[in-house]
């Protein structure tokens, strides 16, 4: 590990920290060990009466609910995760999933001169491929940067890529299928240089490492609620560099896209669009997904995110400490700097492993290419941790050779 990391974690072979008793805040941890927050949060008991309240002034509100709570809903979401973001005021807008949030970028670009160009890589997250790949029935080229070792992409190796023809660079901040960290702020760098705009897909950073929009320097980010951050499927994000808002004209809005959505235009048109970022909404948002994402995101910024950041980095030293003994297959970084909130460990029967580990209560997933796939949260204890790493050492059957590296240590913490 460098010297001097932003992320200080703990001694791997540090003895475990018990912390606070999260089961009533989160019901699923009575049940189970918990550890799959890397594809869906763990649901917070008062997001149940967040749905009542959402039912109950649907129920004595009727249409009227849209006065008051349903627009503010709109518009509290959007604060909420500009906080997160350290982004400025008025620059992010909700959407149902980051599909729709790209589609918003999407429309508002011009692939008719020779700029035309989408670069990301092999290892971005599955919708990234059906939906630039459509953008090419409109103009576009898409290039796409392969990975060497199927964990991580160089920022020099998409650099490469990127050229007098590129529009936009599109790539995760996190790679769900390794947990590796890119480096968008040199990417931000280097696509400017050469006048293309860039895009970052947070859905596998935010609320589990510390996010500066504005130090990461992109032009768009994107991102959802419901994995680290712990809101339930239905509430996303766009955020829109401000500088570039008033240029961009997105041909994907609606009414919600409005200077006054409300006001239902007299005159078909001189439907004036809204001046800042929300006119990339079209139709009516997802107002059950927004109520439903109020409280995970409350207990991430309670915590804050480098708390968070530093409690994940112990965990997650531990695991990959333990699977390199046992022989396994890491496909995670070992550096701090380089790697999110998950652990990907492979090996032959990793798939039925998974399976099994989830039959006895602990729940992780597996994907192809990547193999079982863990991320303790917040609210995981050290003993969820040492429940897996059990299971684990029970299951699985070590590589003949595995890519078995010397695990950095981290700094202890004061």
């Amino acid at each position: 590990m460098r010297r001097g990391s932003k992320y200080p974690g703990a001694l791997a072979t540090s003895m475990p920290r018990q912390g606070p008793d999260w089961g009533r805040t989160f019901p699923i941890l009575k049940a189970k060990t918990y550890l799959a927050n890397h594809s869906l949060g763990a649901v917070p008991a008062a997001t149940e009466q967040a749905l009542r309240e959402y039912w109950h002034e649907w129920a004595t509100q009727g249409v009227t609910a849209w006065e008051g709570p349903w627009w503010k809903s709109v518009v509290d979401f959007g604060k909420s995760i500009e906080s997160l973001l350290g982004a400025e005021k008025g620059s992010v807008a909700p959407f149902p999933n980051v599909t729709r949030a790209m589609a918003g970028v999407a429309s508002a670009l011009d692939y008719s001169g020779p700029r035309r160009r989408i670069v990301m890589t092999d290892l971005e997250f599955t919708t990234f491929y059906p939906f630039w790949r459509g953008q090419e029935r409109e103009g576009a080229e898409i290039v796409i940067v392969e990975s060497e070792d199927g964990v991580n992409v160089p920022v020099q190796d998409i650099e490469r890529a990127i050229d007098e023809r590129t529009l936009l660079v599109a790539t995760c901040h996190v790679y769900f299928r390794s947990g590796a960290v890119q480096d968008l702020a040199s990417l931000s760098e280097a696509a400017h240089r050469r006048g293309a705009l860039i895009l970052g897909d947070g859905y596998q950073a935010v609320g589990t490492l510390p996010v500066d929009v504005r130090e990461l320097g992109v032009d768009f980010y994107v991102g959802g609620s419901h994995k680290f951050l712990c809101g339930g499927p239905g509430a996303s994000f766009l955020y829109v560099r401000p500088e570039l808002v008033e240029g961009l004209q997105p041909r994907m809005t609606g009414w919600f896209g409005l200077a006054d959505p409300f006001g239902f235009v007299k005159d078909l048109a001189a439907s004036d669009p809204h001046a800042g970022v929300m006119k990339f909404l079209d139709g009516t948002p997802n107002v059950p997904g927004l109520y439903a994402s109020r409280e995970g995101i409350r207990l991430v910024r309670e915590q804050g995110a480098r708390s968070i950041r530093r409690r994940s980095l112990e965990r997650t030293d531990r695991i990959i400490a333990r699977a390199d003994e046992l022989g396994l297959d890491v496909r995670t970084p070992r550096d701090p700097d380089e790697r999110g909130g998950m652990v990907c460990i492979d090996f032959p029967n990793s798939q039925q492993t998974t399976s099994a580990l989830v039959k006895d209560g602990t729940v992780v997933d597996w994907r192809p290419k990547c193999g079982l796939r863990v991320s303790p949260h917040f609210y995981n204890a050290d003993r969820d941790v040492d429940v897996f790493l059990t299971g684990l050492e029970k299951r699985a059957k070590p590589m003949k050779t595995s890519r078995r590296r010397e695990a950095p240590v981290s700094p202890r913490l004061a």
